[in-house]
């Protein structure tokens, strides 16, 4: 689908009506959630030879049905669907970054960006990223189907006014070359098993295992076949994380904090090479006090072909009726031989509870060993509708 005819798709999924109710499931409690994103970047710099796009889109929508048993426990089911009209040359945060030309290549197992090779063009991407069952009782929360993995959703670090169009784990990216990515997402939308205790004394553990982890999302896509790259296909994935929250009554501070591991067998496609494990370690943390915040992460990863690190700081404030935000981040990749920055400035206004505006200005380069370095700088304008 040409991304043109996606935006317009996005635009009309974004501004359909609610059509459940709790009266339609009997018992169970049903809510249906509902967002469109509209990235601009008008009058951004091309990064080299590649182009800035002025306009991306996102929609998304999930269903909540829950249900209190008479022991307490909480059942329920979601589904949610999300469809996106990113930089055709970087879907799913994949695509070329470096300057090494024809393969052989290798792409990244945890990055999806590969050294060279011919540069992607798939702009518009839709998919089923939710479809799961779970119980959440005395004993902690049991989660069987497709959902991202336990280290995302227990990921804590620098808060943003702009909620996709960031230069650290961009869901959109007008500039087409952001690579600093602290978020860790080794697993995607794929069907798994998920377990996650209580919190006790603020904190809370959890595990998942992924035995499929090759499944495509809108913000991670390891299925690519792209002629002269082998690709990795993940496989038997585990995942461990621990988050910690805990409000300092002195100063009135609240501190919250995670780290994560992930691990995954590798095979190489076409030809199903044994490719060995690729290994995944990050932490993060951020600090709340009076309307201001200050977080950081970081991220280590072999890759599966060569050491991945990333990290970011970030500061944010709640003043005049406005939220404000300001980060930076770095990332080196060996494998790629590429260097990567970013930085942005904004400011977010909220009207009412559907509708928020998030205006400011941002930054992305990359340097690679072999070249110069490609820079993209320009406005950056997000608006979000809520259902």
């Amino acid at each position: 689908m040409r991304k043109r005819d996606g935006l317009v798709a996005l635009a009309l999924l974004g501004n359909g009506p609610a059509v459940a109710g709790p009266a339609l499931f009997g018992d169970w409690e049903a809510d249906l959630r509902a967002d469109a994103v509209i990235a601009l970047s008008p009058g951004r710099s091309d990064a080299g030879d590649r182009d800035a796009e002025p306009v991306l889109g996102h929609v998304g929508a999930e269903l909540r049905l829950e249900r209190v048993l008479q022991n307490g426990a909480e059942i329920g089911v979601r589904l949610g669907v999300r469809a996106q009209a990113d930089h055709p040359a970087r879907q799913g945060f994949s695509g070329q970054v470096g300057d090494a030309g024809a393969g052989p290549l290798l792409r990244g197992a945890f990055t999806g960006l590969a050294a060279g090779g011919p540069e992607e063009d798939d702009g518009f991407e839709a998919e089923l990223e939710t479809a799961f069952a779970y119980i959440d009782g005395g004993y902690g929360e049991l989660l069987a189907g497709r959902d991202v993995g336990i280290a995302r959703r227990f990921h804590a670090g620098p808060e943003s006014v702009f909620g996709r169009h960031n230069g650290v784990n961009a869901s959109l990216d007008t500039s087409g070359i952001a690579t600093v990515l602290t978020r860790n997402d080794l697993t995607g939308p794929s069907l798994k098993v998920s377990y996650a205790t209580p919190r006790l004394l603020g904190v809370r553990l959890g595990a998942s295992w992924t035995p499929d982890a090759s499944v495509g999302g809108v913000d991670r896509d390891p299925r690519s076949s792209v002629p002269g790259i082998a690709e990795p296909r993940l496989s038997d994935a585990v995942e461990l994380a621990a988050n910690a929250s805990r409000l300092l009554r002195g100063p009135d501070v609240r501190i919250t904090g995670y780290g994560s591991f992930g691990r995954a067998d590798v095979d190489l496609a076409p030809a199903g090479e044994d490719f060995g494990t690729v290994e995944v370690w990050s932490l993060g943390g951020l600090a709340e006090k009076s309307g201001f915040s200050l977080g950081a992460d970081w991220l280590t990863t072999d890759n599966a072909g060569g050491r991945y690190r990333a990290w970011s700081a970030g500061i944010g404030a709640e003043r005049f009726g406005l939220a404000w935000s300001g980060g930076f981040g770095r990332a080196g990749d060996d494998l790629t031989g590429v260097k990567g920055e970013t930085w942005h400035v904004g400011a977010a206004k909220a009207f009412g509870d559907r509708i928020s505006l998030a205006i400011g200005l941002g930054q992305n380069r990359i340097r690679s060993n072999d070249g110069p370095s490609r820079t993209s700088l320009g406005p950056v304008i997000e608006i979000t509708l809520r259902q």
